[in-house]
């Protein structure tokens, strides 16, 4: 299971990406006469749907300018709120639903 959504590269360009839940992790918290707390956080990677090449952050030095990193749009470490405890097989079905409601998926299609 995976995301299908273009992203612009960095060279300004737009690159169709191939995004992927990766180390899906749980939260659980209760102490004494207190209300549990249950949560998950998962990692999203970018990978170019056409080559299958992993995209990394890249540093780029325009001359005159300081170094920046660009990362592509949507990589990165998300949170998502539990409401009960769940298998972990649903965890990663509900990260990819949590993702499409996220701008920086809008667009995003299931492949």
């Amino acid at each position: 299971m995976a995301l299908k959504k273009t992203f612009k590269n960095h060279d300004g360009g737009t690159s169709n990406g191939y995004y992927r839940v990766r180390e899906v992790g749980t939260q659980y918290e209760k102490d004494k006469d207190g209300a549990m707390d249950l949560g998950a956080t998962f990692n999203v990677e970018v990978y170019d749907y056409d080559s299958g090449k992993r995209v990394n952050d890249l540093e780029i030095r325009r001359e005159g300018e300081p170094t920046i990193t660009w990362s592509p749009e949507g990589r990165g470490v998300y949170g998502l709120a539990l409401s009960d405890m769940e298998p972990v097989q649903t965890l990663i079905i509900k990260a990819y639903e949590h993702l499409k409601t996220l701008p920086e998926f809008n667009g995003a299609t299931d492949c």
